[in-house]
């Protein structure tokens, strides 16, 4: 598979893999938000990853605020 299309597919699992978090959380009463913008490096290292993986997004989630819980 050509490199351009592996990277595709790359960003493409990890939408869908986003997409399974923010259905477990709803169905849980839990909030999420998808980051792309975040310290990619500081983050790949606390995670101990390889020099030949990286992060494509970062996903965060929490609990609702008192107000916002359904």
């Amino acid at each position: 598979m050509p490199a351009a299309q592996r990277e595709a597919y790359a960003y493409a699992m990890a939408g869908a893999m986003a997409q399974n978090v923010y259905l477990y959380c709803a169905s849980e009463g839990l909030a999420t938000v998808i980051r792309a913008w975040f310290d990619r490096h500081a983050l790949s290292q606390a995670m101990g990853l390889q020099a030949d993986q990286q992060l494509l997004l970062s996903q965060t989630v929490g609990a609702m605020k008192a107000d916002q819980a359904a």
